[in-house]
């Protein structure tokens, strides 16, 4: 029994492990602190912020520009025909204004297009917080699964030393054969290898919770079912993962954005009207005394010929608008095929459970009853250990297949764009439309 003790002694280490939280880490503090330090989402958030910034760039084309510049130096005019040497320090100082009054729309349409670049990331932000909300909650679940598997392996093992010690002592008096001791002993060993082999999956599982989470699992709390806020059929939820995917959302920015960049293309080929108004005061240029000089003008510029540069700009745009249609058209058939196969695995999950549970019943009924035939000899000892095996082994079905069903219902509802909401959790702020659209100033 030493074999056994020591591996309860590490099984109650394995389940306290982490014990100082009082109430026990759920999958919602799991999630949410995933949310808050996870370093994709944070990166991600980044580059929203820094689509912000091109917008207020944008927009700066709506305001004038002033500029200042100032120039001194040293005239130095040597006269050999005339006899003399004169040196002056001439001086200047511009002050420029700079306005564009019309454009036919450039600014407008680049203003839009990097509007849309702020929704498009703010979309791939929700996206990103889905998917590795979704990761989250396999790498929490797959912990809880390791531990009641080991709990499982240690009672099959448990089972195992019990006949050992029994057919040790029938071998010994010469009741039972000493070949059937030995595969007794045989299958005491595999019972202990099961035990390696689960101790192993808990420590993996934990080392992919921390690179997902962040930190190591504290006292797990098992997550109670959502499966109130599961769509009632297949084509409802492909009707709402088409709708509401924050992805699909994020390639039909990128397609306005597109477009909006094409219509940017084509002012190239049209007028522009510019106003300059420049006031300028010198010392020493052309004349000796102070001057200051005031000029206002209206520019007309269009540019005729470029190298077919205009075009050829013009042109590619207009692939980027097609190659962004195709995208989109492509993302919207990943998503439904992801959605309809998250909703068959949770079909599956579910009818799963149920049969399992009867199996799991009449296996236990049949394992107790050998067990009793075999103490008055209507079983043999290996009928009893089989027995055992088909109910553990039962067991251990059905703890996967729940989690399994659990995994497929939080599937379900990432594909749908929920998961975070099911779970009573908010995405990053910076992945909100409404903020997105605020942060930057208006025209």
């Amino acid at each position: 029994m030493k074999f056994s003790l020591k591996y309860i002694g590490m099984a109650a280490g394995i389940l306290l492990l982490g014990s100082g939280s009082a109430r026990g880490e759920t999958l919602q503090d799991a999630v949410k602190n995933m949310l808050q330090t996870n370093p994709e989402i944070k990166a991600v958030s980044y580059n929203r912020l820094a689509r912000d910034q091109q917008v207020i760039q944008a927009k700066g084309g709506y305001f004038p520009t002033l500029d200042v510049s100032h120039s001194s130096g040293i005239d130095y005019q040597n006269g050999y025909n005339i006899g003399y040497t004169e040196i002056s320090r001439p001086k200047s100082t511009v002050l420029s204004l700079r306005q564009n009054l019309y454009q036919f729309g450039a600014t407008d349409s680049e203003v839009s297009r990097l509007e849309a670049t702020v929704r498009s990331q703010a979309y791939l932000l929700q996206g990103t917080s889905e998917n590795l909300a979704l990761k989250a909650s396999s790498v929490y679940l797959n912990v809880l699964s390791n531990l009641e598997l080991y709990e499982l392996a240690k009672e099959n093992l448990v089972n195992h030393e019990r006949i050992y010690d029994q057919m040790k002592l029938r071998s010994t008096s010469g009741v039972d054969r000493k070949a059937d001791f030995d595969q007794v002993t045989g299958r005491l060993a595999l019972a202990q290898t099961n035990m390696v082999v689960t101790q192993t999956n808990i420590a993996d599982a934990k080392t992919d919770y921390q690179a997902v989470i962040g930190r190591l699992p504290e006292d797990l709390v098992k997550p109670s079912s959502v499966n109130a806020d599961i769509p009632v059929s297949m084509e409802e939820a492909e009707q709402l993962a088409v709708k509401n995917y924050p992805i699909v959302k994020s390639a039909k920015a990128d397609l306005e954005a597109r477009e909006a960049q094409y219509e940017v293309a084509r002012r190239i080929n049209y007028p522009r009207l510019d106003a300059a108004v420049d006031y300028k005061w010198e010392t020493d240029v052309q004349n000796p005394n102070r001057t200051e000089d005031f000029i206002a003008t209206a520019v007309v510029s269009v540019n005729i010929f470029n190298g077919l540069r205009n075009k050829a700009r013009i042109e590619e745009t207009l692939q980027s608008v097609y190659e962004a249609r195709e995208i989109l058209n492509n993302t919207t058939r990943q998503t439904v095929q992801s959605i309809r196969l998250s909703w068959q695995s949770y079909k599956t999950a579910q009818d799963r459970v149920t049969y399992l549970e009867e199996y799991v019943k009449a296996t236990g009924l049949t394992a107790e009853a050998f067990d009793k035939q075999w103490t008055i000899g209507r079983r043999t000892m290996f009928d009893v250990l089989d027995s055992q095996a088909e109910n553990i082994n039962a067991k251990s079905a059905l703890v996967k297949a729940k989690y399994d069903k659990i995994y497929a219902e939080y599937r379900v509802l990432s594909g749908i764009g929920k998961l975070a909401k099911a779970l009573g959790l908010e995405w990053p702020v910076e992945s909100s439309i409404e903020t997105a659209q605020a942060d930057a100033p208006q025209k």
